[in-house]
């Protein structure tokens, strides 16, 4: 079976907005727009990562003409986050359409933060930052005081898509957009 014939189940949870825009148009994109009215004050703190990523994701699978920003799934619905005014879906896709990678270690970068190779340069990292008496490490990212420290943390997210340093199961996915034709649910 080659890779373009390969499927595979992603579940998101999406507000009305989005299933409506499905409905109206068959796909659906994020814009930076949305982002900036979701998050309002602290937007610029989640376009640092986003933008990251981006710039990243687009060597994986390339941005179709429309997207901006990344649509966020699981592999496994337990992971999905479901809100009153949300609906989660069950989306069948072709996998070279998707970006997997390690949620811990997305997490990591949302926070701005470095992201370890394994236990022993986790621990050399951390006292490093002892060393220098930073106790928190955002300030590394949040101020100008450590430049080598934050080109070192930058540095660290490149394993975000690297196989070889798993932090926890890959189960997080992203996509470009949202087809109505890959939605498995009944009701949209």
């Amino acid at each position: 079976m080659s890779k373009s014939s390969k499927k595979i189940r992603l579940y998101t949870s999406q507000r009305e907005i989005v299933l409506d825009t499905i409905r109206e148009k068959g796909i659906y994109h994020v814009k930076k727009e949305f982002i900036i009215k979701k998050y309002e004050n602290v937007a610029n703190v989640f376009l640092e990562p986003y933008n990251w990523f981006i710039r990243n994701a687009v060597n994986i699978v390339p941005k179709p003409e429309g997207a901006e920003y990344p649509i966020w799934l699981f592999t496994d619905l337990k992971y999905v986050e479901n809100h009153e005014d949300s609906q989660v879906l069950e989306i069948e896709v072709g996998i070279e359409n998707v970006i997997l990678f390690d949620p811990f270690k997305w997490n990591r970068i949302l926070n701005l933060a470095y992201i370890p190779k394994d236990e022993k340069d986790w621990i050399e990292y951390n006292e490093s930052l002892e060393k220098q008496g930073i106790k928190n490490e955002a300030s590394i990212y949040m101020t100008s005081f450590y430049p080598h420290l934050k080109q070192k943390v930058r540095k660290s997210w490149d394993s975000l898509f690297e196989d070889n340093i798993d932090l926890s199961n890959p189960n997080q996915a992203a996509l470009w957009e949202l087809r109505r034709e890959w939605i498995v649910s009944d009701n949209i």
